[in-house]
């Protein structure tokens, strides 16, 4: 799909799929990653209803740095957003499985996610995106992302007894592992139970406005390490990722007399020329 149609498809349906972002080695190593984490954890007494591992960037920059900073997603989230991108939590996930009666008739919970309001029937442009990799291909037993395609437009309501349900307008959809799902804070939608044999994993890149506060911390030893990395290379979209946005004020307080996505591609462009390449450690 080209990037037109792209951008055209996620305003109108609130999502885009990119296909085959990762190999299945890099799968497996995430998986691999996420076991190692809940074996860490000792003295649990009984299965949990799910692992879920936040500030990942920090505990294992070498896996997860590659899907922060992806190009191509980077690229698509600020066709949306702007050149404001920062990473808001980078989180790593695990379902295990539950009792197929128990799952009967029930999704995990019908959301929007954190920023989004309520809509008011026109597309207004994202403060913050989620870009949502599945670890092992979605089928019927692991659980199918389920979504109602435009809601981040429409203002639909769901009542709370409605919130664990099936939906007649919910839309399924069976990722493969390793494909990207880039989600409109402003869709609704739910995962689906486990009732496969193994743990159901996917990690979550939450990305937002750099003129916001972030959750995931980058004051660790790893993350400023990434950062000086990002400075010795004028690397501006690096550390917006980081939460450096050094561009903010003029940007943010540009006029705003030009349409914002003219601002924008021109933005992006003078912060990939000021990217010196020659300096890579």
């Amino acid at each position: 799909m080209d990037i037109e149609s792209r951008l055209a498809a996620y305003r109108r349906d609130g999502y885009t799929i990119f296909e085959a972002v990762y190999d299945a080695d890099t799968v497996a190593a995430w998986r691999d990653e996420c076991d190692r984490l809940e074996a860490s954890h000792v003295g649990a007494l009984q299965q949990p209803l799910r692992w879920w591992f936040g500030n990942m960037l920090e505990r294992s920059p070498g896996l997860m740095w590659p899907a922060v900073s992806n190009p191509q997603i980077v690229a698509f989230a600020e066709r949306v957003m702007g050149p404001f991108v920062q990473l808001d939590n980078l989180t790593l996930a695990a379902f295990p499985p539950i009792p197929r009666e128990a799952a009967a008739g029930r999704v995990t919970a019908w959301h929007r996610d954190r920023w989004a309001g309520f809509p008011t029937g026109e597309y207004r442009n994202p403060v913050s995106i989620n870009a949502i990799c599945y670890l092992q291909d979605l089928t019927d037993e692991t659980g199918p992302l389920r979504v109602r395609v435009g809601s981040h437009i429409e203002p639909i309501e769901m009542a709370p007894d409605e919130m664990m349900q099936p939906h007649p307008d919910e839309a399924l959809i069976y990722l493969r592992a390793g494909d990207v799902i880039v989600t409109h804070n402003g869709l609704v939608h739910s995962g689906s139970p486990n009732i496969s044999a193994d743990k159901r994993y996917f990690f979550s890149i939450y990305y937002n406005s750099s003129w916001m506060k972030h959750t995931d911390t980058f004051d660790g030893p790893n993350c400023q390490q990434l950062i000086r990395w990002a400075r010795q290379r004028n690397d501006h979209r690096s550390l917006r990722l980081l939460g450096t946005d050094d561009h903010l004020q003029t940007r943010g307080n540009s006029g705003f007399l030009q349409p914002d996505e003219a601002r924008w591609r021109q933005w992006s462009d003078e912060d990939a020329a000021a990217l010196d390449d020659s300096n890579p450690t």
